[in-house]
């Protein structure tokens, strides 16, 4: 049984982000958002499909398809310590970008 269980783990991270890649691809994610908040805030036209069309270049910009970035950030989330490590970087990579 034990040996099932290892060999499903060690498939299932087969397509998993490394921890890096991850904070990089979060980070360009949560500053997307972060446009589009304010800019939706003042009504622009900006529509769900443009913002569908950023998360897609997103992606495709870190190799990285929508799947895999899903099964990823499932996996990390039941990593908290991991997940954790990657919410640091992305923390000190938007400060540093924001100047605080």
């Amino acid at each position: 049984m034990s040996i099932f269980a290892f060999t499903a783990c060690d498939n299932s991270s087969k397509n998993l982000i490394r921890e890096r890649e991850m904070a990089d691809l979060l980070t360009d994610i949560y500053s997307l958002e972060g446009y589009y908040a304010v800019e939706r805030g003042t009504d622009s036209l900006i529509t769900d499909s443009v913002i569908v069309a950023t998360y897609d270049s997103i992606f495709a910009s870190h190799s990285v398809t929508p799947q895999q970035f899903d099964e990823s950030l499932r996996y990390y989330m039941r990593h908290a310590d991991r997940f954790s490590t990657i919410h640091k970087r992305v923390n000190e990579t938007l400060n540093r970008e924001t100047g605080q």
